[in-house]
């Protein structure tokens, strides 16, 4: 699956494309301003809530990508959740920022599996290996296609992944990792 940039412009609005990158398979956007589950400063009333989350459809499904704090201070851990319109969580990843010895945050997948999205050793791309976290076992790759482009495209290679949680996990190391 790929995950493009719909516009050089426009950093907010992106689309996913399948393996041959043909067809438009889904897409998500940025919300205007966004809002934690626990923010403390409320920008949106409860009902109007999904205005500051993430939307995303994918294969003619709609999901929202919200986020919480989990700890806050200088660098806060934060917890995103990939959930259905009823509200019910499909899939959870928590980044964490108070992480001895490390420059950026983990990124640490807990539900439905439990997974960890690596750090970059490339200096022109950026590849992100994933691993199941109790084994160590490789299970793909989220990458850059090419060092110098006008619009950001991230392949995410995760084979035998539920699409939306592949997709979920490529949303949730752009957010973190650019």
């Amino acid at each position: 699956m790929l995950l493009r940039q719909k516009s050089a412009l426009d950093g907010f609005a992106y689309e996913f494309l399948d393996g041959a990158e043909s067809l438009v398979v889904g897409g998500f956007h940025y919300a205007w301003f966004a809002q934690a589950k626990n923010a403390r400063l409320r920008v949106f009333s409860a009902e109007d809530a999904a205005k500051g989350d993430i939307q995303m459809t994918l294969h003619g499904q709609a999901w929202r990508v919200r986020h919480c704090y989990l700890s806050r201070g200088y660098v806060s851990d934060i917890r995103y959740t990939l959930e259905t319109t009823d509200e019910s969580i499909h899939a959870q990843a928590d980044v964490l920022g108070h992480s001895a010895g490390q420059r950026l945050p983990r990124i640490v997948m807990t539900q439905p599996d439990d997974i960890e999205v690596g750090m970059s050793a490339g200096w022109l791309t950026k590849y992100f290996p994933v691993t199941r976290t109790s084994t160590g076992q490789p299970l793909g790759c989220i990458r850059e296609r090419s060092a110098i482009t006008f619009k950001r495209e991230l392949v995410i290679d995760l084979p035998g992944m539920e699409p939306a949680v592949a997709a979920f996990l490529g949303i949730v190391a752009l957010i973190v990792r650019y």
